[in-house]
This record gives C-alpha cells, structure tokens and sequence, in this order.
C-alpha cells in the first residue's frame, strides 16, 4: 500500500470553503439581520422619562472677604457635589421608593419603582432616569420622583446631615424611546456579525461532515496519496 505525505490545511483550503459554502454564509448573516430589524421596527421596547435636579449647599457668612470668599465657595461647591452623590443613593432606596409610591396613591408598587429608578450625577447635576414598557407610567414616576423631592427634600437632605443643603428641579419629565438611532443601528450590527459567525461555524461544519471528495488537495489531504496526473474536466 502506498501512502504519501498528508499535507496540512493552509489557508486556501479556508478559502475554497468559503467559495463553496458562501450561501450558507449569506442566508446566516441576512436572516439574523431580517429577523433583529423585524423586532426593531415593531416600536421601542421601553419608553423613558427623565428629571434634573441642581444640588446646592449654602456658603459661610457673605461678610467674607478676599482670600477667605474664594475658599468658601470652593468649599460650597465640592460639598455640592458630594451631597448630590449621596443624594443619588438616596433615590435608589427602599424609603424613597415607597415615598413616591404613596405619592402615587400605590398605583405602582414600590419595588417596581426601586427597580426603574436610575441616578446619573454630573457635578451638582442628578438626572433620574424612569424606564417603563409604559411611556404614561414612565412620565408619571419621573414627575411624582421630582414632586416628592421638591415637597419632602428637608427630610431627605437631614439623612445627609446637612442643614443648608437645596434640591432644585430644573426640568419636568421628558418620555422619550430607551432605544435611540445609535442603539438601534448598535444592535443590528451586533446581530450581523452574530449571523455573520454562526453562518462560517455552520459552513466549516457543514464541509467537515461532506465526505465527498473533489479535488486533487482532497485527495492528498484525506486519503494521504500522493496525485500524479489529474484529468480537467471538460465541456462539451
């Protein structure tokens, strides 16, 4: 019996897959966007309704003069600053969460409010973001966060030990789709490339398991003989 050397697989013979297997590669990667585009375009899946407040804390006595002024507005403003990070957690806890729920008349349930409350603190600037699959549900928790901040902020500012501390509401509730432009086009690239891997796992999957062989590289690679002549086919 004679037996030649097996050769490797080198990169054409990836590439030979590919060209043979290409539509299996193409359907993968054209459903999976069909399929994510189809769930886009039926709406936004959640809705959300966002506030924002100014966090601000008094300074010393406005008898101050030059250099002792500066330093107590410097000083102002980082307690400013700290008081809105604590603030921010504040807002995610169970006590808020069931201020505002009674706020509500219990319309919605405290844990459903805990749970769609999100803080974002930019320096002295909190926005609370509400998300909902309700963009009236979404609109009426972010304005009730803001109510219950605006009427009951003294209780809320003593937890913080602060007694010169102020929460002042800049906006009302804006309801706007969770899911933006830029997150959409995001989603459907990611879902391409998703098909685009799952259609080259199953187009190599696919080779592997054929057992044909076609080529004079098939030959030499799987039955490990050596070819010395090879036929073209022709037309007729």
């Amino acid at each position: 019996m004679h037996t030649g050397i097996v050769r490797p697989v080198e990169l054409r013979d990836y590439l030979v897959v590919l060209r043979r297997r290409w539509i299996i590669i193409a359907l993968a990667t054209v459903l999976t966007l069909v399929v994510g585009g189809a769930f886009a375009l039926r709406g936004p899946a959640a809705y959300e309704a966002s506030i924002r407040l100014v966090v601000s804390v008094g300074g010393g006595a406005a008898t101050d003069v030059p250099p002792y002024v500066y330093t107590r507005e410097l000083n102002s403003w980082l307690a400013s600053e700290y008081l809105a990070d604590d603030l921010s957690q504040i807002l995610q806890s169970d006590a808020f969460a069931g201020d505002v729920s009674a706020y509500l008349g219990e319309s919605v349930s405290k844990a459903a409010i805990q749970g769609t409350i999100r803080p974002q603190k930019t320096h002295r600037i909190l926005e609370v973001s509400v998300q909902s699959s309700d963009p009236e549900q979404a609109r009426r928790i972010a304005g009730a966060i803001g109510d219950v901040i605006r009427t009951q902020s003294g209780k809320y500012l003593a937890q913080l030990a602060t007694t010169t501390g102020q929460v002042t509401l800049i906006d009302f509730p804006v309801v706007r789709p969770a899911s933006t432009t830029g997150s959409l086009a995001l989603d459907l690239g990611l879902r391409g490339a998703l098909g685009l891997f799952g259609g080259l796992f199953l187009a190599f999957l696919v080779d592997y398991l054929d057992a044909r062989i076609r080529t004079q590289r098939d030959v030499e690679r799987v039955l490990g003989l050596t070819v010395l002549g090879e036929i073209p086919s022709g037309t007729r």
